[in-house]
This record gives structure tokens, sequence and C-alpha cells, in this order.
């Protein structure tokens, strides 16, 4: 039969439809049979409690890629030691206070060994010692005392005096006196060990009733625009009668003060004597000591402030036998400042 045209696209039209029902069917067809699939596959639950209590996490999948290893670097710092000693030849001196200055040197062997020759080339015959210079007096010979050395040191402690200047030399003392340098230190000077002993010559003095007049302390009444009236005008008189510093010497005039010329002064001095046979040879600090017929003989040293060594020998003629005796000697000596008497005039 045939179809109008209505009809016929009636018919077109529901065609489609049925195709998208005939899609809906599929797609709920699979939707089941992936339901029914899961329903088969066993579902665990674990509280988040046991699987962190009983369940190691899962490994993770080795994809063939490793991360880069990391070495932890940690800082060392090296080890590092004062050397022996810097290859030079020196000496240097510091203050420590009014009566002792430090020493210290470096002196090189070969440096030694090349002054040594100038003195014999042998150890035997010389001595280590420290000449002290006390150049305080300006344009006089500096006075001169020599420190033995001992047990191979490096430094030393100097007794000194307050408010004077000095430098030292390192060197080689010979037993028949003489000496070669090794090294020269720098100069210092000791500090004061009270108050200055330099007086000036002047002084401003203060004129009390003056300053006490300028300020209407004896104008009694006055009032307090009348007092500063009265210093302004005294001001400006004295400022138009000369300049500024004329104005105030004009206030306090200078006291001359006589410069004292008393002073006191004491030294000591070290006397040792002995004897022995007449034939025999005595050496004082390494010194040959000149005997007397009898075997006598009386040294003298100045003996400034510290402790001092005298190393004696005696051997017999025969060189058979030896005696040492080593007087160890000190000396210190206290210089308060000086005490001015109440009462008395300058």
């Amino acid at each position: 039969m045939a179809l109008s045209p209505r009809k016929k696209n009636q018919e077109v039209k529901k065609e489609p439809l049925k195709k998208v029902q005939g899609n809906t069917s599929v797609k709920k067809t699979a939707a089941k049979s992936a339901a029914s699939t899961l329903k088969r596959v066993p579902v665990i639950k674990r509280s988040a409690s046991v699987l962190s209590k009983k369940q190691p996490l899962a490994p993770v999948p080795d994809i063939g890629i490793m991360p880069p290893k990391v070495e932890a670097r940690t800082y060392q710092e090296m080890p590092r030691e004062l050397p022996d000693n810097y290859g030079d030849n020196q000496i240097y001196l510091l203050v420590r206070d009014p009566y002792w200055i430090y020493c210290y040197w470096e002196i090189q062997e070969d440096h030694q060994k090349h002054h040594l020759a100038e003195l014999g080339g042998s150890w035997e015959s010389v001595v280590s010692v420290l000449r002290v210079y006390d150049t305080t007096e300006e344009g006089k010979a500096p006075s001169v005392s020599d420190v033995v050395l001992q047990n191979m040191s490096k430094c030393w402690y100097i007794s000194t005096q307050p408010n004077h200047s000095y430098f030292v030399e390192i060197g080689l003392l010979h037993r028949d006196g003489r000496f070669v340098c090794l090294a020269r230190s720098n100069h210092v000077t000791t500090p004061r060990s009270g108050m200055s002993e330099i007086i000036d010559d002047q002084w401003m003095s203060i004129d009390f009733d003056k300053m006490y007049a300028l300020s209407g302390g004896f104008q009694v009444g006055k009032s307090s625009a009348e007092l500063r009236k009265l210093m302004e005008e005294r001001f400006k008189n004295a400022i138009t009668s000369g300049s500024g510093a004329g104005a105030v010497s004009s206030m306090s005039s200078p006291v001359k003060i006589k410069k004292r010329g008393f002073h006191f002064w004491l030294e000591c001095e070290l006397i040792i004597y002995g004897g022995t046979e007449p034939d025999a040879k005595v050496t004082m600090q390494g010194r040959p000591v000149q005997l007397r017929p009898d075997g006598t003989f009386t040294l003298r040293y100045g003996l400034p402030d510290g402790k001092f060594i005298f190393d004696c020998h005696a051997e017999s003629s025969d060189g058979i036998e030896e005696r040492v005796i080593t007087p160890i000697v000190s000396r210190n000596t206290e210089r308060p400042a000086p005490v001015f008497k109440a009462g008395k005039h300058l």
C-alpha cells in the first residue's frame, strides 16, 4: 500500500527514534554486565588505623628511572698549627709595666754559626746573652748590662726602671770579652710609676671673689633683670677693651710656681768575693777571673731590680776536679710617689 507523503515523513522520523532506543538498550546492557563483574570482585575495607599499624605501604613500582644519589657532604676544617719559626732573625721588646719589659726573639741556626765563626767557631768558649742598653739620658753613652741566657730560651723578662728608654741586642759573648750581635730590638720607654715630676711653670688661678662679684653676689637687692644688664655691660666693656683672650686673662692672672730642684736617687752594687788555689782556673758567667797571688778574688756588679744568677766555676790546675758555686741574687726597689707635706708652701 502506498503511503502518503505525510505518512512517509512520519515513518522516516520513527526509524531514528528506534535506533536511539536501541543504543540506549545496549548501554544499559553493558552497564549491567560491568556491575555484575564488580560484584564478583571481593572488596576489603580497612580503617586507616589498621592500615597504618599492620599493613605496610605498597612498594613503589620500578619504572626504570632512579633519582640521582646525593651524598651528604660535611665541612671539615683542616687543623692549623703554628710553625716553630718563620725563618727570621729578629728580636722584639714589649712593655709590661714600669718595672718589667718582655723580650722575645727568633734566631736561625745558620745565622748563629755564621757569626760564631767570627769568634773562633767554638760553642764552648761563648755564651748567649741579652745586652740591654739604657738610653734615657740623651747625649750620653747608654748604660749597658748583660743577661746570660740559659736552657735554649726564646723569651725573657728584663727588669727595668720607670720612665726609662731601652733597646736590646741578642748576641754571642766570648770568654775574652768579645761580643757579636745577632739581632737588635726596637726602642721602648717604660711608663711612670707615680705622678709626673714635671711641674708646669704657669697655672691658671681662679679669682672666686671677682666671679661672685660679676654675678651680682655682692649687690643684694638687685633684680634678675638688673643683674643680667649689669653682666652684659661688664662683658661688653671687657670685649671692647681688648680681645676675647685678654678679657679672660683679665679675670684671672697666672701664678708663677717655682720649679723645685729637689732630687733623690739610690743605686745598689753587688760585691762577690772568694778564694781558691792560686794556680786554679776560675770563671764567672763564662768569663775568666783574675786571681790574686793568694788565690782570692773580688768582683763588683751594678745591681738593678730583678733576679740574677751568677754561675761561678773553679777548676784545679791539673784539670781533675771542678767545683761550682751559683749565687742567686734578687733586688726589688719600691719608688712611691713624692709626698708634699701639708702647710708647706711650694
